[in-house]
């Protein structure tokens, strides 16, 4: 069975009309070996946007239009892109974030300082002095162009044999004439970096601070101090207190009864301590617990404020007129060789191991020439021999005629007993 054909043969005939374009085709060779060959090397002006204006030629402001970045516009203005910065630094009150501007949005080149035309520029039509100027072609309409000058070459002209003059480059503007830009700034973290190192080096030295005076504790000596009483607390506990006693904390308002005929008035500040124990002949021992600063006085009591707290605060507590607090400065102690010997009295907190930053009561105090600052070195054996010691380092926060509260600075063995021989090793200037 014989299918019928679906398709056909089609034929291609070549009408009037495309005889007559193929000729055209065939003679447009023949009419451009005749014509001036045209020059391809170069690439035609973008005639969309303006040339690129040269340095000192700028517009004052620029619109931003649809589409536009810092980056384009550095690129019209600059011919850089990598120069946008330089528009963000003059327009940094009207932009926010250099990612984003806006249509509309109107930038200001006043001040910019552009760089010389350079490849950019040529591309869009300006003079290309880089470039030796082509050969002229011949008259029988040969198009084939002679080879480009080797301009890597350096050629030596005498400006005798030159009809023109020679130009000499201007000499530099001076340095307080330029301006600083963004690339002109120095390292922001070279220069912190030097700061820190600076600061690091030039400490200051500070041998007594004022909370390790009031801190410290002291030895009463057998002497009757004016000693007042902690009534208690003014605030009213959230949660209701286990205890009869009521404990203030730091800020808070407490309510002192001050000794038989004793003066004080607003703005005085006490001291709050506790008795820990007798210490012999050297009378109690006295633990600070905060400094209060008294706010109202009343016929028989004080209404104060705790401005500072170093231990917990109840009724009972004692109160005392606050010794005033001396700064040394600055002043460094003086190492010294045969300096003053002396003895532990004992611990102040009487612990089993002797811990850093604790206090040590020694046997030495104003009468004896020391003063707070001065650092004193507990020791075993004999001063001299190989046998010796050096246990702990001591400075002297606190003073008192015939005694003194020593600060454990540097710690070698904890076993710091009653007892034990201490030397002055280092002077505070008097």
């Amino acid at each position: 069975m014989r299918f019928p054909r679906l398709w056909s043969t089609r034929r291609t005939t070549i009408c009037r009309s495309d005889r007559a374009a193929l000729v055209a085709l065939v003679a447009v060779p023949l009419v451009c070996g005749t014509l001036r060959a045209q020059d391809t090397t170069r690439s035609a002006a973008d005639t969309m946007r303006p040339a690129a204006q040269p340095s000192g030629n700028l517009p004052p402001t620029h619109t931003v239009a649809r589409g536009e970045t810092l980056w384009s516009i550095s690129q019209l203005y600059f011919n850089d892109p990598l120069l946008w910065p330089e528009i963000y630094r003059l327009n940094t009150g009207s932009i926010d974030d250099p990612h984003w501007i806006y249509p509309g949005q109107v930038l200001s080149l006043a001040g910019a300082a552009a760089p010389s035309a350079g490849p950019a520029a040529v591309a869009q039509g300006q003079t290309d002095t880089t470039q030796a100027a082509p050969p002229p072609t011949s008259d029988v309409g040969d198009t084939v162009r002679a080879a480009p000058m080797d301009t890597a070459a350096a050629v030596a002209v005498n400006p005798a044999d030159t009809a023109q003059p020679v130009v000499e480059e201007p000499p530099p503007p001076p340095p307080d004439e330029g301006y600083q830009t963004i690339f002109d700034r120095p390292n922001s973290k070279q220069i912190e970096v030097e700061d820190v190192l600076r600061a690091y080096t030039n400490q200051p030295y500070r041998p007594l601070r004022r909370g390790e005076f009031y801190s410290a504790g002291f030895l009463t000596e057998g002497e009757h101090l004016p000693w007042g009483q902690v009534v208690g607390t003014t605030a009213k506990p959230a949660i209701p207190r286990l205890t009869t006693r009521s404990t203030a904390y730091q800020f808070e308002q407490i309510v002192i009864e001050p000794p038989a005929r004793a003066s004080y008035h607003v703005g005085d500040s006490v001291l709050i301590a506790r008795i820990d124990r007798t210490e012999g002949d050297w009378g109690d021992v006295v633990v600070p617990l905060g400094v209060a600063r008294v706010r109202e006085v009343a016929k028989k009591q004080l209404l104060a404020d705790l401005v500072l707290q170093f231990g917990r605060v109840h009724d009972g507590h004692l109160a005392l007129p606050l010794e005033p607090f001396k700064d040394p400065g600055e002043v460094r102690p003086t190492p010294v060789d045969e300096g003053l010997r002396g003895h532990v009295i004992d611990q102040r907190d009487q612990n089993t191991l002797a811990l850093s930053q604790q206090i040590v009561f020694l046997d030495r105090g104003r009468m004896d020439g020391v003063m707070p600052g001065d650092v004193f070195e507990v020791y075993t054996g004999t001063i001299g021999t190989p046998s010796k010691e050096t246990r702990a380092l001591l400075e002297i926060v606190h003073t008192r005629d015939h005694s003194s509260s020593g600060l454990i600075l540097n710690l070698n063995n904890p076993q710091i007993s009653p007892g034990l021989p201490v030397r002055l090793v280092r002077k505070m200037p008097s």
